[in-house]
């Protein structure tokens, strides 16, 4: 009798991982960006779940390899530490940091790596405010070593924020090129990326930007790029 309830346990304990691994396969974008809006909540309360860190999630992503549901490109930023920003633990969210949130080679690769042979039915473009990089860009003064090839990427967006709202100035300016800046790395994404173009016309992914404000924690979503239609014609 014993042995019949122990092996009654663990093909439970099979079928339970298994409709558990199932249901995580199934995730839409939609239901990844649910996810990701409700552990920001979390977070913003101070109670926050942080799910399968423990020691078991590691041996088990170690042998089993890791099966994140989204990727997301972010800014290098201490401040911004994705998976707590996200609460969401272990394993479960594929991480692209660079500063500035901009979008060169080595970053498109590693997106469409996350969404062609990771299976991430969700892409976030996530800039902050107070982004050093973007101030940089903004204030135009001399830096040191290789920054100013990374800066000259984020200018456009700058240069897009003045040209759309000229009487802008400070803060207010630099708010706006933020997001035109999350805007921008978008824009590359779509523009350059064949892999993240077809999954976006057949529906399997949605590219999304956002800006987590450093004060409050809030992660504010912008939503799909604007001119997404036309950028993922080519």
């Amino acid at each position: 009798m014993r042995r019949i309830v122990t092996l009654i346990a663990l093909a439970v304990a099979v079928l339970t991982g298994s409709l558990a691994r199932a249901a995580e396969t199934r995730l839409t974008p939609d239901l990844v960006l649910k996810r990701l809006r409700e552990g920001n909540a979390r977070y913003l309360t101070g109670i926050s779940k942080h799910a399968r860190i423990d020691i078991e999630r590691r041996v088990e992503t170690a042998k089993r390899g890791q099966k994140p549901y989204s990727t997301v490109l972010a800014c290098s930023d201490s401040r911004v530490p994705t998976e707590v920003v996200f609460d969401q633990g272990f394993a479960e969210v594929f991480v692209v940091r660079v500063a500035g949130n901009v979008c060169d080679t080595a970053e498109l690769a590693s997106v469409e790596y996350g969404v062609e042979y990771l299976g991430t039915p969700l892409v976030v473009v996530l800039g902050h405010t107070q982004c050093g990089a973007v101030l940089a860009a903004v204030a135009d003064k001399p830096l040191a070593g290789s920054l100013p090839k990374l800066v000259e990427m984020i200018r456009p967006a700058v240069e897009k924020a003045r040209r759309d709202k000229p009487e802008l100035k400070g803060d207010v300016l630099i708010e706006l090129a933020i997001r035109d800046n999350v805007l921008q790395s978008m824009a590359e994404l779509l523009r350059r990326s064949q892999v993240i173009r077809d999954k976006l016309k057949s529906g399997e992914i949605k590219v999304v930007g956002a800006v987590r404000n450093l004060r409050t924690g809030k992660v504010e979503w912008l939503g799909a790029h604007p001119n997404q239609a036309e950028l993922i014609k080519g």
